[in-house]
């Protein structure tokens, strides 16, 4: 018995293991880590129930656990933040930024698709940020579903970058936006090769005297549809089918946030700017694309945040897939997820300024 329980550890210490190589390897190069990286939290916690039971059973045994654990620390520290704070007032010279993912403000609800988004509207107006980008945004020009004056008056935000990552008949418009209350004086586009729904916006914002270049970033989604996720779970006839599937979904998104990492990550280092990044990265921190984007970078959420960071309102729980990343010269403050259920992601926001002793050359 002992023998048999020791072959099951050993196992799931190969898969942990292997989740830790999700961060490192790329799944351009071997996409087979990147699976183990999602269910990381699953082989996190059955090493941990190893461990009492080896106590009982067979101390030494206990080290096999413990060491591959161990060895994790760095990983698992990306996985939770302590950074416990009170209330939400504007700490002195900080301005309040915020990434929302909004899933086109309900416009395929269309039912009540216009109630919705002014609810949505109501909703960012109270959070109030000085600088919001938008993945997932919708606009069109035919006044039908209009977004962006209304969102422009509301946020008192004049100046908007918005990149079309797809358009219909030249009205329809599917991309990202970021609205910011400061001046806009530069901009650009990372075009994603092969992704209908998927792109990245750099833009150039003037805070008092420093430049920042805000990148907002939609990386290539998986494509689960929760129907098919249900009838896999439920065993239906064609689960087996619908299994293999989604694992092929998931190994074309992987490798495609790979290539789309790798480009956004050359586009960070080659700025001339202090960076933010945000977005919705569709992976999780033990992931390659977290690794090649944060690289340099602080995470928000792990500087000024609490808990486990949770982002992704969907039926499929425990995933942290929005950030907020800025330069080592940029301070955080007040990261939250807001508890807002509007749309299958929760925004983020943090408060950021530029650090004292780092203006001067900042210009």
């Amino acid at each position: 018995m002992r023998k048999v329980l020791l072959y099951i550890n050993i196992l799931f210490a190969v898969f942990l293991i292997l989740a830790y190589l999700a961060y490192y390897i790329s799944p351009a190069t071997n996409y087979i880590p990147a699976f183990f990286g999602l269910t990381y939290y699953i082989w996190v916690g059955v090493n941990i129930i190893f461990i009492p039971l080896w106590i009982f059973v067979k101390l030494r045994y206990s080290l096999l656990p413990l060491g591959v654990l161990a060895i994790g620390i760095p990983l698992h520290l990306k996985q939770f933040a302590t950074h416990f704070s009170i209330g939400d007032s504007a700490p002195d010279g900080y301005f309040k930024f915020m990434s929302y993912n909004v899933q086109l403000f309900g416009l395929y609800n269309w039912k009540d698709n216009k109630a919705h988004r002014d609810e949505m509207f109501r909703f960012i107006r109270k959070e109030d940020p000085d600088i919001i980008c938008f993945q997932e945004y919708f606009y069109e020009e035919t006044n039908y579903f209009e977004t962006t004056d209304t969102l422009r008056q509301l946020l008192d935000a004049r100046n908007v970058h918005f990149g079309a990552a797809s358009t219909l008949h030249g009205t329809h418009h599917w991309g990202v936006a970021t609205f910011s209350r400061w001046p806009i004086v530069g901009k650009g586009q990372i075009k994603f090769p092969r992704s209908r729904g998927n792109i990245c916006i750099y833009t150039d914002v003037r805070i008092r005297q420093d430049t920042l270049r805000i990148f907002n970033v939609h990386f290539e989604s998986n494509h689960l549809h929760t129907e098919n996720l249900e009838r896999i779970a439920a065993g239906d006839s064609t689960a087996k089918l619908m299994a293999f599937d989604l694992l092929q979904a998931l190994r074309k998104g992987y490798v495609k946030r790979a290539a789309q990492a790798d480009t956004v990550a050359a586009a960070i280092a080659a700025s001339p700017h202090p960076v933010i990044i945000c977005g919705d990265f569709n992976d999780m921190p033990l992931s390659y694309t977290y690794n090649k984007i944060s690289r340099n970078l602080t995470d928000a959420f792990l500087n000024a945040g609490s808990g486990f960071g949770f982002s992704y309102a969907g039926r499929i729980p425990f995933l942290r897939i929005d950030y907020i990343f800025h330069s080592k010269d940029i301070d955080s403050r007040l990261f939250k997820v807001v508890p807002k259920k509007l749309s299958d992601h929760y925004p983020v926001s943090a408060w950021l300024k530029i650090k004292e002793n780092e203006k001067d050359s900042v210009q």
